[in-house]
Formats: C-alpha cells, structure tokens, sequence
C-alpha cells in the first residue's frame, strides 16, 4: 500500500496531526459522506490551515488509505493489532478469536462503518492495494489458525474459515442495530463457539478437510473404487 509521505521532521508531530485530521475527517465523513465532505470543512473542524493539511496528507482520499492502513491493521503489522495474542497452540485460539471481535466491535467499530461504505470511493489503483493488503490479512489470520491447530500446511477449508471469520468482524458495526438489546458478551461467545466447533472438528477429524482439499474427480475415483 502507498506510502503517506510527508516533510514534517518530528514523527511524533505528524502522528498527532494525523490523528487529528483522520477523526474530523471521520466524524464529517459518517455525517455528510465522504463526496460531500470538503476539505476546508476537514481543516476547520481539525483546527488547522489548508497550507498545514497538505503537510501531513496528499488528498483526501489520503485520510481514507490511511484509516485502512493505520488504524485497522497497525499499518500492515497485523501482529502490533493482537499484541499479547501469540498463537503458539490449540488453547491461544480462542482467546485470539475473542480478541479479533472486540478490537473490531469496539476499538474499530466507526472504522469497520466508514470504510465499508466509503471503499468504493477509492480509484482503481488504490482499490487494488486496499484489496492486496486484506489478502495479507487473511493469510495472516489463516497462519494462526494454522499454528493453532499444529498443521504443517494450510488446507483450502482453513483459508475459507479465516474469510468467514475477518467477515464476521464487521458483524456488529453493520449489524449492530437490529441487535442492540442483546449484550455483546453473548453475541461474541455464540460466535465464538461456532468457530471453535468448526475448528475442533478440524482437529479431530483431519480427514474430512484432506478430503474437502482433494479434486473432485479423484473423490469420485476412490469412491467408484469402493
């Protein structure tokens, strides 16, 4: 994903303004959209100049990569999001799950809210490093459930359960409004659980995702052969 370049020397200074900028920028983005959100509206809830703003981004679009590259995913260090979270064996997946849910549901809710409705504001090249960068994540995700289950590669069924499970991420943000009675306690550990159920039987049961990884004429082989 591109990099935000800026001149400002004091990387401690260009975060805080950053910071500043990007949360005017999503407080006016979740009010009026991002297309009709200008600039100068962004600089003065922000409490900066527009000379100041080009300092620390390039575009407004800018505010957008960097909210998906900063505050979703730690800028691409998917492991700075999940410190303390190791996944060294079967007893750290759930704990990781739980912690996946609740930086999302909580930490990153508005986040999760703006960037699924504004993505597709984003020009083609962009897009494309948007989508490269949710790749990696996967197979981030995926290498733990792999380390969790002591596999010594990553069967097709595994990478689709860590699709399924970044998907459910977003689950409140988007959802959270029809289940606002139900006390998110509850809401992650039925989630939870479904995983761990999929994931136990993964464990238990290796042939059934050794078979889920085999072509299907070579099922019908062995099954003509019986």
């Amino acid at each position: 994903m591109r990099d935000i370049n800026t001149n400002i020397k004091k990387p401690e200074l260009v975060q805080k303004r950053r910071m500043q900028i990007m949360d005017a920028a999503m407080a006016l983005f979740r009010k009026n959209g991002y297309h009709a959100t200008p600039m100068r509206e962004i600089c003065k809830r922000a409490k900066i100049n527009m000379g100041s703003f080009y300092d620390y981004f390039g575009s407004k679009e800018d505010i957008l990569v960097y909210i998906y590259k900063e505050m979703m995913y730690g800028g691409k260090i998917f492991a700075k999001a999940f410190s303390g979270r190791n996944v060294d064996g079967w007893e750290d997946l759930e704990p990781f799950l739980r912690s996946m849910m609740l930086n999302s549901w909580n930490r990153y809710k508005h986040s999760i809210q703006l960037l699924y409705r504004e993505t597709i504001s984003l020009d083609r090249k962009t897009m494309r490093e948007v989508l490269r960068i949710e790749s990696d994540y996967v197979r981030f995700v995926t290498e733990k459930l792999r380390k969790g289950l002591g596999l010594s590669s990553v069967p097709k069924e595994l990478e689709i359960l860590a699709n399924a499970i970044i998907f459910v991420n977003a689950f409140i943000p988007l959802r959270g409004w029809n289940l606002h009675h139900v006390p998110q306690g509850k809401i992650i550990d039925l989630l939870v659980g479904m995983f761990m159920m999929k994931l136990e039987g993964m464990r238990k049961h290796p042939e059934t995702w050794r078979s889920f990884d085999r072509p299907k004429a070579v099922q019908k082989r062995e099954g003509g052969s019986k």
